[in-house]
């Protein structure tokens, strides 16, 4: 997105969109309600920030997944508990603003890391967290960038199938982005509950 025009970046998500609608049919894409921004890129200056999720909203997304160390909380700091979803806040230089729920990526894009199912064991180490005055259980989450050296090919079909078995029915379960929010809002915590965060070195730009 960073580099990419911004009047394209409703033709480029529509585009996805029909493509995937072509192959699964249009119940699959009501299905999708979460955006993985290609090579985890996400604008910092605040007006190309602002219509990249203003498109992601008016294109029917509810959330999007980010990198930790793309965003920021607004008083500058870094992400304080990026196991939670977070609600990220952009504002233009007009003063309009466009939010949506985020996810946040806690560790780099590594295919080793994916093909060995870490982010199950990171979640096995953790604890439920306050949130909206509620105590939940935290999510991590992982993605790779592709295959890299036969990693996902050979060593994560059957470490997947290790860890579903052995995660099913625990008190830590695998579950995907949309699944956990709704989990989060059969409980009464709405978007509005969430910690806000912005692109990173927003605070810097507006100074």
């Amino acid at each position: 997105a960073p580099s990419t025009p911004i009047q394209d970046f409703r033709l480029h998500v529509r585009a996805w969109q029909h493509h995937f609608a072509g192959l699964f049919g249009l119940e699959a894409l009501g299905r999708i309600r979460g955006f993985s921004p290609s090579e985890m890129a996400l604008p910092n200056h605040p007006d190309v920030a602002y219509e990249f999720v203003k498109t992601l909203t008016d294109c029917g997304y509810e959330w999007v997944l980010v990198q930790v160390h793309t965003v920021e909380e607004p008083d500058g700091r870094g992400v304080g508990r990026p196991h939670l979803p977070h609600r990220l806040v952009c504002t233009n230089s007009s003063g309009d603003t466009a939010s949506i729920t985020a996810i946040i990526k806690t560790q780099g894009s590594d295919t080793k890391l994916v093909a060995q199912m870490q982010p199950y064991y990171e979640a096995k180490g953790l604890s439920r967290v306050d949130l909206a005055g509620q105590r939940i259980p935290p999510l991590v989450t992982q993605i790779a960038d592709g295959e890299n050296g036969g990693v996902m090919m050979n060593e994560f079909p059957s470490k997947y199938i290790e860890v579903i078995r052995e995660c099913s029915g625990s008190r830590t379960p695998c579950m995907n982005g949309t699944e956990y929010l709704e989990r989060l809002h059969s409980v009464g915590i709405s978007q509005g509950d969430l910690p806000v965060i912005r692109p990173l070195f927003q605070s810097r730009i507006w100074d």
